[in-house]
């Protein structure tokens, strides 16, 4: 009976961590920065609950904090408009 006990705590902390390594793995996957041309005149990008936030390059050459709200709903390209980020959104 022991044994039978010892195998299934076992077994359920082996499930347990198999479990959260993936719950880890879709919560990288979720706030890994988008791919968009902004990328070449950003940095400092970086996701956080659905917003994408970077420090763009305007015309004149400064950076400037930008951020873009529900980035996930954004179809086709995500740019950088003179220090502002933006894309067209889908319904």
């Amino acid at each position: 009976m022991k044994k039978l006990l010892g195998a299934l705590i076992l077994g359920a902390l082996s499930l347990s961590a198999v479990l959260s390594s993936s719950d880890v793995a879709q919560a990288q996957e979720r706030d890994r920065p988008p791919r968009g041309s902004y990328s070449r005149t950003c940095r400092d990008i970086r996701t956080e609950r659905g917003t994408l936030f970077a420090k763009c390059e305007d015309r004149r050459g400064r950076f400037n904090r930008t951020r873009l709200d529900d980035f996930r709903r954004c179809r086709g390209d995500i740019a950088n408009d003179n220090g502002r980020l933006r894309c067209a959104r889908g319904r």
